[in-house]
């Protein structure tokens, strides 16, 4: 049995993508081990739902979780991630130990596993799959983000930017499989390095998770009136919830607009300040929820919104979760003209409906037109659902993942 090691720093109830790998590859007959970063207990228990441990090994190299790992491994651990942070933004002095935890017993785990294929997720394995290139092994990398071009300038001051720039273009020229998120973001990879585009896997789910769903409306207080739904993992600044929020002072009748994901109590006043009630609009805030129930959250609303914005690079040309969650939920679209969203509007023009980024007028006439017609938002209900069925599901994907890897492998 060939086997395969899934490097992560992240745990599995927030990097979807790792699970869908890991249970794909492991039905498709591979032996499997995921190596990662324990953090949270309570986030190590959700991760243990979304595998079968007794197909797939799951392996905390690095363990930070309080009363688990020692007081003075933890403190030395982030004082060291602090310090090299501070290196770079003092002095210029750029290092990979910002990236993650304790880098250097990851690449030892990892050359101990001596697999037969490695699959690279985020920044700090990126750098680890290259190191494993130059030692002979066979690596494969999930461009999930572009991660040198993936944040905000002033996020980027204690982030070896230049350093990450090498290690893509080194992965994406000495892998033996690359693929990202979408054809845009491809063709950016392709660009940036002189390479062949990597190949594309959507960051789509399983079909059969609408299985799951409860039936129940947790969100929604009036379902009589309108309801709209952003999530995300953070709520904050440079997601285009600003723009969102002042654009629906010229939306004429009443919504709901949900907000899911952690979000400081500052920025939760700055969008309650700006935010229209006086038009009879009103806003919620909501917690992370599992995401086994997520679909069944989406669910209960007419609108999914995908406020992406076209700065960072990453940001522009990538095709997030959320779009895809939206059409699986059975939910209408209204999302940014970003060069990845305008990738699945061109196959859905009926489910997904594009407005000009920053301008309110177009943003506020789409909500306008979508509520105040019932006929066609139930037709971009069911046109969500249709393509979802046939084109944006895991089921309909993950055949390609499983051919990549045995061409490969």
């Amino acid at each position: 049995m060939k086997s395969i090691c899934i490097l992560t720093q992240s745990h599995l109830c927030r990097n979807p993508r790792v699970v869908k790998e890991a249970n794909t590859l492991a039905a498709a007959g591979f032996q499997v081990t995921i190596l990662t970063t324990f953090t949270f207990a309570d986030l190590l228990e959700e991760d243990l739902k979304l595998i079968d441990t007794s197909k797939i090994k799951l392996k905390g190299i690095i363990n930070m979780i309080p009363g688990q790992a020692s007081k003075w491994y933890r403190l030395k651990q982030r004082l060291v991630r602090r310090l090299a942070g501070e290196a770079i933004g003092r002095f210029g002095w750029e290092n990979i130990l910002t990236l993650g935890y304790d880098y250097r017993k990851n690449l030892k785990a990892a050359i101990r596993e001596n697999a037969d294929l490695y699959t690279c997720h985020q920044e700090m394995s990126t750098v680890i799959g290259c190191k494993l290139i130059k030692r002979g092994f066979k690596v494969a990398f999930d461009f999930e983000d572009w991660y040198s071009h993936d944040l905000l300038p002033e996020a980027n001051k204690t982030r070896p930017i230049k350093l990450l720039e090498k290690y893509e273009k080194f992965a994406l020229k000495n892998s033996v499989l690359n693929y990202t998120t979408s054809e845009s973001m491809a063709a950016g990879f392709a660009a940036f390095a002189g390479v062949e585009p990597p190949k594309v896997l959507h960051n789509v789910f399983p079909f059969a998770e609408r299985d799951l769903f409860d039936g129940q409306f947790k969100d929604r207080t009036d379902l009589s009136r309108p309801s709209m739904h952003w999530y995300s993992q953070t709520i904050g600044p440079g997601r285009g919830l600003e723009f969102l929020v002042k654009s629906l002072d010229k939306v004429k009748t009443p919504v709901q607009l949900h907000l899911r994901g952690n979000c400081s109590e500052d920025f939760k006043t700055e969008l309650t300040s700006i935010f229209p009630s006086a038009k009879g609009h009103q806003l919620f805030f909501h917690s992370l929820v599992p995401h086994k129930e997520l679909l069944s959250r989406i669910a209960e609303h007419d609108i999914g919104l995908a406020t992406e914005e076209y700065r960072p690079d990453s940001r522009n040309l990538t095709i997030t979760n959320k779009i895809l969650q939206y059409l699986l939920g059975g939910i209408a679209v209204i999302a940014s003209d970003t060069a990845g969203q305008k990738e699945v509007a061109a196959v859905v023009p009926d489910a997904v409906f594009l407005f000009k980024n920053y301008n309110s007028d177009d943003l506020s006439s789409k909500i306008n037109a979508l509520i105040g017609d019932k006929d066609t938002l139930e037709q971009a209900k069911k046109s969500a659902l249709a393509i979802a069925t046939s084109k944006f599901c895991w089921e309909q994907q993950e055949k390609w993942l499983v051919g990549w890897v045995n061409e490969v492998i």
